[in-house]
C-alpha cells in the first residue's frame, strides 16, 4: 500500500518500557518527520481517564506496531503485553534494538523478523525501510 493509496495517517504504536522513555522520544522525533504520522505512546494517558480502554483502542486501530527492544522491555510485562496483542492483531511488527546484544533475547514472536538498531534511525534510509517494510505487508 503506497502512501497515496493510504486514504488517512499511518497510525503507528510505539511500545517500551517506561524507563526507556528517553529512547522513545528519540524513535518518535525521527518518525515524526516524515509526513502523514500518528504516533501513539503510553505517555499520552492520564490517570483520570479509562487508560486501559484508550490504550486497548489505539491498539486496534493502529497499523504498525513499533517496540523498542531494551534490557528493561523484555523484563517489563507492560511491553510483553502489547507485542502479545499486536501480534495476535496480525500487525505489522519492527522491533527496534538498543543495543546488539538484544538479538539474542528478543521474544519468540519475533526471531524470524529482521531487527533495527536504534543508531539505525538516524539514517533516513532506515525510516524509509520501516515504512517500506510496513506497505510489504499490509
Amino acid at each position: 500500500m503506497s502512501k497515496e493509496e493510504r486514504k488517512s495517517n499511518l497510525r503507528v504504536f510505539l511500545s517500551y518500557a517506561a524507563s526507556d522513555a528517553a529512547q522513545a522520544l528519540r524513535i518518535r522525533s525521527v518518525l515524526l518527520k516524515q509526513p502523514d504520522i500518528e504516533i501513539f505512546t503510553t505517555d499520552t494517558l492520564s490517570a483520570g481517564e479509562n487508560w486501559m480502554s484508550k490504550l486497548k483502542r489505539a491498539l486496534a486501530e493502529s497499523d504498525l506496531f513499533i517496540v523498542l527492544l531494551s534490557p528493561n522491555a523484555v523484563e517489563s510485562k507492560w511491553v510483553l503485553h502489547e507485542l502479545g496483542a499486536a501480534w495476535s492483531l496480525n500487525k505489522p511488527i519492527i522491533p527496534v534494538v538498543t543495543q546488539l546484544e538484544m538479538s539474542g533475547k528478543v521474544p519468540l514472536v519475533l526471531r524470524d523478523v529482521p531487527l533495527l538498531s536504534i543508531e539505525d534511525l538516524e539514517n533516513s534510509a532506515a525510516v524509509n525501510q520501516i515504512l517500506e517494510r510496513y506497505e510489504a505487508a499490509a
